[in-house]
């Protein structure tokens, strides 16, 4: 593992072995218990075991020794000692499970599988700034105008998880524009402390119709990797 990249591991849901489910702790199989629909069950389980194979091959703890713990705004980091270096961020939604991995900076990755939405602009006005709910309007053409709605949704969720403030952080406060190379950049940082206030890499991408996007204070690559292994 070099520390100078992220590591983004995706992986279909369908693929992780339910049996493993005693690679989980008492907490996970309550959460997990919680969800209404057993879909939710099932994926919640499936990424949770995911996230505890794949640290396993970044350090040489087994699958089920890894502990985990909450910041006050409930962004879960790793709570083994001396395994404290180790980043990480999870994400999934029906169809996509993925993690990026770290050992030199915080991570923050989300992915949302495209579909409609209801009540579009009003959703854009509530979500974002004006100056991207303006954005997404703009575009005519509709299949684009959902990318451009869930590319500004995956950086906003990706940036305030690598940060650890949740929803505190309200979505509206802060902008995303794309520059003349293509990168996304944060504005309205003025609103943030001096310690939040870093050189951001962010990266997104269009996924067989899901979005995903990696919000990091690393300055160097981003490596997208299917399944478990480097």
């Amino acid at each position: 593992m070099h520390n100078t990249s992220v590591y983004v591991h995706t992986i279909q849901p369908d693929t992780v072995q339910a049996t493993d489910i005693s690679l989980l702790n008492e907490a996970e199989r309550s959460r997990a218990k919680k969800f209404k629909f057993n879909k939710d069950q099932t994926l919640y389980t499936a990424a949770h075991i995911f996230l505890r194979k794949l640290l396993s091959t970044y350090a040489p703890l087994s699958p089920d020794e890894w502990c985990f713990n909450t910041n006050p705004y409930g962004k879960p980091f790793i709570n083994n000692p001396g395994y404290e270096w180790l980043h990480f961020n999870l994400s999934h939604t029906h169809g996509l499970i993925t993690c990026a991995v770290s050992s030199a900076a915080a991570v923050g990755v989300d992915v949302e599988r495209h579909k409609a939405l209801q009540d579009f602009e009003a959703l854009c006005r509530y979500a974002f700034s004006s100056r991207e709910a303006d954005d997404i309007l703009s575009i005519s053409d509709s299949a684009q105008r959902e990318r451009r709605f869930f590319t500004y949704w995956t950086l906003k969720e990706a940036y305030i998880k690598a940060l650890g403030l949740g929803f505190s952080l309200p979505l509206q406060s802060f902008s995303f524009i794309e520059d003349t190379h293509k990168k996304w950049q944060i504005t309205n940082t003025e609103i943030h402390t001096v310690s939040q206030k870093k050189n951001w890499q962010f990266d997104n991408k269009l996924m067989d119709g899901f979005q995903l996007s990696v919000a990091t204070t690393l300055s160097g690559s981003i490596v997208y990797l299917d399944g478990y292994y480097e």
